[in-house]
């Protein structure tokens, strides 16, 4: 263990215990060489960050930057959370990693931080902790909520984006990201006041279309569509070129939340969370790295419900 962890004081044994899950690794830099044109071995001005279990290649930086390594990260998540003014008991910890361990995502659930959603349902809050070694990925702590019944991770969509976000995690300021947690507090009182909101919105047939195609990544061809036909989700799958594995369960999925919670912008949201948190990666490669994938779904979650496109529905 470098000495990066000893900089944090531990948190309370009995809420945190589990371990570090597939993240309980070190690592190390490797300098790089290359040959010259005379061949002769030089050193580069890069290295190599390596597991040092497997010695895996996980990312290649400049010459000072220092790794750290997630296990010591997620030691330090959950020091700025037991400093914080959260309630933690029950809490729950799922940690997750992507591309051999490059990238970690632990997601924190704090039942005792409960409401009700404007449908009936529950959600609680949930804090994500998300870092990389490989560039891809800032530390960054980010609030969000968790429905108990379809388990959908919600997106939280009138704050910041991230509650804590720092670029170099050597030297985290533990108290000054305490503080930025415990405003997640006050981000998710103002969350439910927005849910209300969008569960009295309604929403068009086309405006449901395109919110769900600018998600999908086809919203343009989608907009071409509807203006020579009309709002059809046929004609839209008959005439896209080639099959849209998001669009296909983001339809499939509507049909059930509007069943259930009527069409307006509360169930477009249920809509795109529960995409973002549960379908399939489109490919065997991508599912191995489902935990990024998803995370990177609720970014387009949060850019889509904060657009134009999305806010055309109020």
């Amino acid at each position: 263990m470098s000495n990066v962890l000893s900089m944090f004081q531990r948190p309370t044994p009995s809420v945190f215990d589990s371990g570090y899950g597939d993240a309980d690794f070190d690592v190390a830099s490797i300098p790089l060489m290359y040959f010259n044109e005379d061949g002769e071995w030089h050193h580069s001005s890069k290295v190599a960050v390596v597991r040092t279990d497997t010695m895996q290649e996980l990312g290649v930086h400049g010459h000072n930057y220092k790794p750290v390594a997630p296990k010591e990260l997620i030691q330090a998540q959950r020091d700025i959370i037991m400093r914080s003014d959260l309630e933690t008991g029950g809490i729950i910890e799922r940690i997750d990693t992507a591309y051999d361990g490059a990238a970690t995502f632990v997601r924190y659930r704090l039942p005792e931080h409960t409401y009700t959603t404007p449908d009936g349902d529950t959600a609680c809050l949930t804090l994500l902790g998300v870092t990389s070694l490989n560039s891809t990925f800032s530390f960054i702590m980010s609030a969000g909520a968790h429905q108990s019944a379809c388990f959908n991770g919600q997106v939280f969509l009138g704050g910041a984006a991230a509650l804590f976000k720092a670029r170099h995690t050597k030297n985290l300021d533990i108290k000054a990201a305490s503080r930025s947690i415990t405003k997640s507090l006050e981000v998710f009182q103002n969350e439910q006041e927005l849910w209300a909101e969008m569960y009295r919105t309604k929403v068009t047939a086309a405006q449901v279309m395109f919110t769900f195609a600018e998600a999908a990544g086809c919203l343009d061809l989608v907009r071409t569509i509807v203006a020579e036909c009309g709002p059809s989700w046929s004609a839209v799958f008959d005439q896209l070129p080639r099959q849209n594995s998001s669009l296909t369960y983001l339809v499939k999925a509507w049909n059930e939340y509007s069943d259930k919670m009527g069409y307006n912008q509360w169930a477009v949201y249920n809509t795109l969370t529960d995409w973002s948190t549960h379908a399939p990666a489109a490919t065997k490669k991508t599912q191995a790295n489902i935990a990024s994938v998803n995370h990177k779904r609720q970014e387009i979650v949060r850019n889509v419900c904060t657009s134009d496109v999305f806010r055309i529905a109020a």
